[in-house]
């Protein structure tokens, strides 16, 4: 909810936090015993009661600022922990009202007859239970024994639970302790913001005044217009920019795919705040209404914040220094999957917490499920680790050609669970990123250079000074070839050897290219020329292996 009130705020549609009032005006809130709650509450409340009143007579939206702020400060009274933080609020509220009108109907109280009740400094020392019943009641005030007021007191958990059933009990007897209004929670129900005139109230037909589930009809039928109101036009900004998304630049259609979500959270944002503001439901339909409103809240803001991700991505690859094609594209793209992921799940684990379901809980569930998933689909798991593996080393390119398993192909796509590499002959191979990530690969478009390597084969009886002449035009021919990269000791023409009937010659040079069909030119070039040389100097290639090997006929019989 942060994140949407820094949002509401930054728009305006939340003013900003009014300013607090100096030490010394308000009473402090203190837990320190039975007693100091006991008179917090009853001074906190006559305070709410008169400030009520003050606003009744004139609704001005500046009272209503001092109204909820007391509202919030009566709250630290009340065990509200086990409640779903996301209903605390209307909880809170409803409970104030309800217990200010029981202990008006209780006989006084002599305060020092309450634990903690200090006439002077002696009585500091003295121990105090670990909780105290409001007599004639079942009301408690416990010592809380966790969380953020831990050792302090407050009104208990299961005090809170009852109240309502309580009320119910004592709503008709005599008022015992004056009160400006002697149904104060009747109020709080009935209080409407300052846009919603109190003439307006009293006009409605009786049958609209009846309470359900603590609010009257009337509410809740204004509540549900004002949600199929903001249904309706979040519907309808949904059906114009999911047609304004029909377009083939991924920028634009996830900029106006995302104008949907963040449309929901502004118009549901206005509708709550008009909602709380000024219908100001109570009782147990407005904790549902708030329950609603949070669960709607979180949605928009997961699926806001995973297009969010996508957008910043895909603009970056939009500028011209990523293609959109390219190694680097696909490795964004992956990892805005990877963090959609991860932002979206924490953002619903938040959701859920706030709405009462445990956040230690649900990640201890995913966690166990996380598990369980992981053993269905261990291929698909270790095939997304080996695309990550991929992207890291980086052993090609989309683009590349390379050859793995001894067959050659064009990368032309990495996904996050295989790779797609197009074969010379024109057939797609997908092939998993684990499998990949484990044989060797031969990238040939990263090569720095192409290697060339002619093996000469002369016959046995070559004269040795024309083989001599032949090394001479061959390491001439290599030196002056400008594609051939000149070192020390290379290019390389040596006699390697001698075998029956044949002398071996060895030629090997590095060409300085990485386009197989230049170097294939400069082979060619090279190649022919050797053959010129080897006629011009009258020598003659080798019978190959296979049949200068071959056994001698036998003779013919006699």
């Amino acid at each position: 909810m942060r994140f949407l009130l820094l949002l509401l705020f930054c728009l305006g549609l939340v003013p900003p936090t009014q300013a607090v009032e100096p030490q010394g005006l308000i009473a402090p809130i203190n837990r320190s015993s039975p007693s100091e709650v006991y008179q917090s509450f009853l001074a906190a409340a006559s305070r709410i009661e008169s400030d009520y009143a003050e606003y009744a007579a004139d609704k001005r939206p500046e009272r209503v600022a001092g109204l909820r702020r007391d509202l919030q400060r009566m709250r630290q009274l009340m065990d509200l922990e086990a409640l779903p933080p996301a209903a605390r609020v209307k909880a809170g509220n409803s409970a104030i009202g309800y217990l200010y009108d029981i202990l008006a109907r209780l006989p006084p109280l002599d305060p020092a007859s309450i634990p903690g009740y200090r006439t002077g400094p002696l009585d500091a020392g003295k121990p105090l239970p670990d909780k105290w019943t409001i007599p004639g009641t079942d009301l408690q005030i416990v010592r809380t024994e966790s969380g953020p007021h831990a050792g302090e007191y407050q009104f208990s958990a299961r005090t809170l639970a009852s109240l309502p059933e309580y009320y119910q009990a004592v709503v008709d007897r005599e008022v015992l302790n004056p009160r400006v209004y002697p149904f104060f929670h009747r109020e709080q129900i009935a209080a409407t913001g300052p846009w919603i005139p109190d003439a307006f109230v009293r006009g409605m037909p009786e049958p609209l005044k009846v309470y359900y589930l603590n609010t009257p009809l009337w509410k809740i039928l204004l509540i549900l217009g004002v949600v199929l109101l903001s249904l309706g036009l979040a519907g309808c900004w949904a059906w114009f920019a999911w047609r304004a998304s029909n377009t083939e630049v991924p920028v634009s259609r996830l900029g106006w795919r995302l104008t949907i979500p963040v449309a929901i959270i502004l118009l549901f944002s206005a509708s709550e705040w008009f909602v709380a503001a000024q219908i100001n439901p109570a009782g147990s339909f407005a904790i549902g209404e708030y329950l609603f409103a949070t669960v709607l809240y979180y949605t928009a803001a997961a699926w806001a914040t995973w297009l969010l991700i996508y957008f910043i991505v895909e603009s970056i690859i939009r500028s011209p220094r990523v293609p959109e094609n390219s190694y680097d594209a696909h490795l964004l793209r992956l990892s805005a999957r990877l963090l959609g992921i991860v932002a979206v799940s924490a953002i619903l684990v938040d959701g859920a917490n706030e709405v009462g379901i445990p956040a230690l809980g649900l990640i201890a569930g995913l966690g166990v499920g996380g598990i369980a998933v992981a053993l269905a689909s261990q291929s698909t798991i270790e095939n997304l680790f080996g695309g990550l593996s991929l992207f890291a080393d980086r052993p090609f390119r989309i683009g590349d050609h390379i050859l793995f398993e001894g067959q050659s192909a064009k990368v032309e796509r990495i996904g996050p669970r295989s790779s797609r590499l197009r074969a010379r002959d024109g057939t797609l191979c997908t092939v998993p990123n684990a499998d990949l990530a484990k044989i060797a690969i031969v990238n040939f478009t990263q090569r720095s250079c192409c290697y060339l390597e002619q093996r000469i084969a002369l016959r046995g009886d070559s004269q040795p000074d024309r083989i001599l002449a032949l090394l001479y035009r061959l390491r001439a021919l290599l030196e002056a070839e400008e594609m051939v990269i000149k070192e020390p000791g290379w290019p390389r023409v040596r006699v390697e050897g001698t075998a029956p009937g044949r002398i071996e010659l060895r030629v090997r040079a590095s060409i300085h290219t990485a386009d197989y069909a230049v170097f294939l030119e400069v082979q060619e070039r090279i190649v022919l020329k050797a053959l010129i040389d080897l006629a011009d100097l009258g020598l003659a290639l080798a019978a190959p292996l296979e049949l200068a090997r071959e056994p001698a006929a036998p003779a013919a019989a006699p």
